[in-house]
């Protein structure tokens, strides 16, 4: 009976499936008792699939391409970070129109650190996500938003924030935040 009813479920869930693809731009930084750091340009861009529940309850797990990092006075330049980013959503969708929807999302993330900035200190030189003096290249956090569904598109903000410390010594976190922008397919 409960094969039944997992069946059932996840058939008319998948009638009502939609994959969005999305790009988001705004600012992430680094923050934590040890954080000095500076906004700077971030941005992302990935792909989600809307897994319906119920008529307003929806998962949607995704897979993004994460560009995040901080303007540090130490190294005189932007530090780069991308992550592959595994976001997952639960989302509650009020209907404000036949055709619109206000989503209040929020879930995990987990995400791995593909590659960044080439940093010098003093006379040593190294890489973000080198394992002796760069961050950790695993990150686990939490994310949230706020958007706005009509036809096929989307558009709204959504903030991130580490709950993994980057650096097992400081006490340092991944944030950032945007607006973000769907189309629906």
């Amino acid at each position: 009976m409960v094969a039944l009813m997992l069946v059932t479920l996840t058939v008319s869930a998948q009638d009502d499936a939609k994959y969005t693809i999305k790009a988001g731009a705004g600012a992430s930084s680094i923050v934590g008792a040890d954080a000095d750091t500076n906004m700077k340009f971030a941005f992302k861009v990935g792909a989600s699939y809307d897994l319906s529940l119920s008529e307003n309850f929806s998962i949607i797990p995704g897979l993004e391409l994460a560009f995040k990092g901080y303007g540090s006075d130490i190294y005189s330049k932007d530090v780069n970070m991308g992550y592959l980013e595994v976001p997952i959503f639960a989302a509650y969708k009020f209907p404000l129109t036949d055709n619109m929807k206000l989503a209040v999302k929020a879930g995990p993330y987990v995400a791995v650190g593909l590659f960044g900035s080439e940093l010098e200190f003093g006379n040593m030189k190294f890489g973000i996500f080198d394992s002796e003096y760069g961050y950790s290249r695993f990150d686990v956090g939490a994310i949230g938003g706020v958007s706005l569904e009509f036809e096929k598109f989307m558009v709204g903000v959504e903030y991130s924030r580490s709950l993994k410390k980057l650096d097992s010594d400081f006490s340092q976190y991944n944030q950032a935040f945007g607006a973000v922008f769907g189309y629906k397919f």
